[in-house]
C-alpha cells in the first residue's frame, strides 16, 4: 500500500487511505528523527512534551497516558531527570509517590528541538512547486477534522 502513488489517493477506499496516511506519518515521523541533533529518545520527547502540555505528572499517569508500563516510563522519567529536563518532587498527599515535572531546560530543548524540526520540513517543503504546497495545506484543512472530530 505504501508504495501507491499521492496521485492514486482518489481512488482509494477509507481502509486504503488510512493505511496510506498513517504510512506517511511513520516515514515522515523517521525521517524528522533521522535529522535529529540531540540525546533525547523518542519516548523521553513524547514524555516531555506531555509534561509540558499537561502539566506535573505522577510516572503512573504518565505511563497511561502514552500507553507503556509503568517500570518503562519511570526508566524514561530518570532519563530526563539524568538530562536535566525533568525533576521529581514528592507527592504532598502520598509520600511514596513523586510528582515528575520539566524544567525550564526541558521546556528549552523541546522548543529547540521542535524548531530544529520545523526548519527541516519547511526547508523540504520549499523545495516542492507551488502547486504542490497548496494541495499540502489543503491536506491540514482537510485532516483538522479527522484529528479532532
Amino acid at each position: 500500500m505504501s508504495d501507491l502513488p499521492v496521485s492514486d489517493a482518489t481512488v482509494l477506499d477509507a481502509t486504503e487511505l488510512a493505511d496510506a496516511v498513517l504510512t506517511m506519518h511513520g516515514r515522515l515521523r523517521r525521517s524528522l528523527l533521522a535529522s535529529k541533533a540531540d540525546e533525547v529518545t523518542a519516548s523521553q520527547t513524547a514524555a516531555l512534551g506531555r509534561l509540558l502540555r499537561h502539566g506535573p505528572a505522577t510516572v503512573a499517569d504518565l505511563a497511561r497516558a502514552e500507553g507503556v508500563r509503568p517500570q518503562s516510563m519511570g526508566a524514561t522519567v530518570q532519563a530526563l531527570v539524568d538530562l536535566g529536563l525533568a525533576e521529581r518532587q514528592p507527592d504532598p498527599t502520598d509520600g511514596r509517590r513523586s510528582i515528575v515535572s520539566a524544567t525550564a531546560a526541558g521546556r528549552d530543548a523541546r522548543q529547540a528541538a521542535w524548531a530544529a524540526r520545523n526548519r527541516e520540513l519547511a526547508e523540504r517543503l520549499a523545495a516542492l512547486p507551488e502547486a504542490d504546497r497548496r494541495v499540502v495545506a489543503r491536506a491540514m484543512d482537510v485532516l483538522g477534522p479527522v484529528v479532532d472530530p
